[in-house]
């Protein structure tokens, strides 16, 4: 067998190897039951050391089978240890359990490696292709997708030791998570604020009369679900103004729990489900948000209106359920604060979680959402 036939058996190995990987990330049994180390730090220096040595091992594959000088049987040993890594990061999650490190934190970290492994199977591919390819064209277009594939491999790996990578912990793989809901909730907010500006401003410039002629007019648009006014009418304008205030403190809830709660370190550990609990409300209360903001819209439904009000309020008082199990760590930690004695070291009260901010907010979007969860016959 020549090195050129020896490359592409262990080209199709490596492929193989990263499509098997693939498959065990994908299967949530494959924890081990005793795993030699459970200690997170080592696990992650240990993924951060195989994505280096895949870095290193994939520019010198490129190098060795550059389509203008192929070297096939340099590319034999890296093949080979490049199979083996690409086995290694699989392992070391094999190693992670969601009690101990984090449901979130192990989705991340999977859909990281995830990527790396695509992007290597893909780089393995080309090489695969441009072995085996005898029409120039083939070969030519194959040559160029090894160097984009190579440095695509490069900015995957680069990505994942870097901060937006790997996260530290299964508190900050939520925080980031929140993060990215806070984005959106807030760009939700900020859609009902144009919306009632716009409809102030229409309000301003034109008269009722001319208001009601403009509805009426019938421009032949809307027989194709194509209706030119866009415009909120003057109870839709109320209905928006009244459902505001709620998205308002609901995208400023969000804000606090992510400043305070998902920003404190406590003194007495917090478990890993708490905050992937946490999370799973963060994506309800987007998701109720949205469906809120939606209604909004002309034309309105005033019972879709109340509707979605009421699922919000649902995910709210989830949410500050979920919530109880940070500010009952708070409350232990004031009962060991207040039993030290004035010679033992001093704690810093940094963690400590105001309860009372968050017990007013709820209380207030109650209050502000009962009118739309029971509201007055008549009304809305």
């Amino acid at each position: 067998m020549s090195d050129k036939q020896k490359a592409i058996v262990a080209l199709t190995f490596v492929s193989q190897t990263c499509t098997t990987a693939l498959g065990a990330l994908d299967d949530g049994d494959r924890e081990r039951s005793h795993p030699e180390t459970s200690n997170l730090s080592v696990i992650s220096k240990d993924l951060h050391s195989l994505f280096t040595l895949i870095y290193n091992l994939s520019t010198k594959l490129s190098l060795a089978l550059s389509p203008s000088s192929p070297t096939y049987s340099a590319s034999l040993p890296l093949l080979q240890d490049l199979a083996k890594h690409a086995s290694g990061v699989v392992y070391c999650v094999s190693l992670l359990n969601e009690v101990q490190h984090g449901a979130t934190f192990i989705r991340d970290t999977k859909n990281i490696i995830k990527g790396i492994l695509e992007s290597l199977r893909d780089l393995v591919q080309t090489f695969i292709e441009l072995a085996a390819c005898d029409l120039p064209s083939t070969c030519r277009t194959a040559g160029e997708d090894y160097l984009v594939r190579t440095a695509a491999l490069h900015d995957l790996i680069t990505t994942a030791q870097g901060s937006n990578g790997i996260p530290n912990d299964n508190r900050s793989a939520v925080r980031r998570n929140w993060s990215v809901d806070k984005a959106t909730l807030e760009d939700g907010l900020s859609e009902v604020t144009r919306m009632i500006e716009e409809a102030e401003r229409d309000e301003a410039n034109h008269p009722t009369a001319e208001d009601d002629d403009f509805d009426d007019f019938d421009d032949g648009w809307d027989e194709l679900g194509l209706g030119a006014n866009t415009r909120l009418n003057k109870d839709e304008l109320a209905r928006a103004k009244s459902v505001y205030p709620i998205l308002r403190l609901t995208t400023l809830l969000h804000k606090r729990i992510f400043l305070d709660v998902l920003s404190s370190t406590f003194l007495v550990p917090v478990p890993n489900v708490a905050y992937d609990l946490l999370l799973e409300q963060s994506h309800s209360l987007l998701a109720a948000s949205d469906e809120l903001v939606a209604t909004l819209y002309p034309s309105q439904d005033p019972d879709s209106v109340c509707k979605e009000v009421a699922a919000l309020m649902t995910i709210i008082a989830a949410l500050r359920t979920r919530l109880q199990v940070f500010f009952s760590v708070d409350d232990g930690l004031d009962v060991e604060l207040n039993q030290l004695s004035i010679q033992d070291a001093p704690l810093s009260k940094s963690c400590k979680v105001n309860k009372k901010w968050f017990d007013t907010c709820f209380d207030q979007m109650s209050r502000l959402s009962s009118s739309f969860v029971s509201p007055p016959h008549g009304e809305l």
